[in-house]
C-alpha cells in the first residue's frame, strides 16, 4: 500500500512493506525545510536508517534520555545513518529539491507519535538559525511548530 501526504513542504510517500516495516521517501522542494523532531514511545518506538538520495540535509538526533543533540551533515555520498529508539529525529534541508529516504522498523502508530518543538532546545535553535538566518525562510508544518 502506498500513502501520499502533501503540504507546503512537499510530498511524503509512505510505502508499507509489511505489518511492521516501512520505507519512506520524502521530497522537499524548498531549501530550509524542517521536519521533526519526531519519535514514538513505549512499545511502538521505532528504529530508522536514513539516507539522502538527492540534495543535502542537516540531520538531527536528540537523545530522549540524556537530552544531548547530535548534528550530521548528509548528502547523497554519505553513508546511511542509523537512528535508534532512544532518539527523536529530524532534519533541515540545506539544498532545494532534496530527496530523503528512511527505512523504519516498527509500525507507525499515531497515538504513540510525539514531536519536540525545534526552538524549545536552545542548541538546536541556534544551529538551525545559523543556517537559515531569517526565521521566515524556514518551511515547517503547523504540527511541528507546536509539538505533541
Amino acid at each position: 500500500m502506498i500513502k501520499r501526504f502533501t503540504d507546503e513542504r512537499g510530498d511524503f510517500v509512505l510505502f508499507d512493506t509489511s505489518n511492521c516495516d516501512q520505507v519512506n521517501i520524502v521530497t522537499n522542494p524548498n531549501i530550509y525545510t524542517f521536519r521533526g523532531l519526531h519519535y514514538q514511545n513505549g512499545k511502538h518506538a521505532q528504529e530508522k536508517t536514513v539516507k539522502v538520495i538527492q540534495g543535502k540535509v542537516l540531520d538531527i538526533l536528540y537523545n530522549l534520555k540524556t537530552r544531548v543533540v547530535y548534528f550530521y551533515t548528509l548528502d547523497k555520498d554519505s553513508e546511511p545513518l542509523f537512528v535508534s529508539k532512544e532518539y527523536a529525529h529530524g532534519y533541515l534541508t540545506l539544498e532545494p529539491n532534496t530527496i530523503f529516504t528512511y527505512g523504519v522498523v516498527g509500525e507507525y502508530k499515531p497515538q504513540s507519535e510525539h514531536s519536540i518543538v525545534w526552538d524549545s532546545i536552545t542548541q538546536l535553535k541556534e544551529v538551525i538559525m545559523s543556517h537559515v538566518k531569517v526565521k521566515n525562510l524556514l518551511t515547517i508544518s503547523e504540527k511541528d511548530k507546536v509539538g505533541k
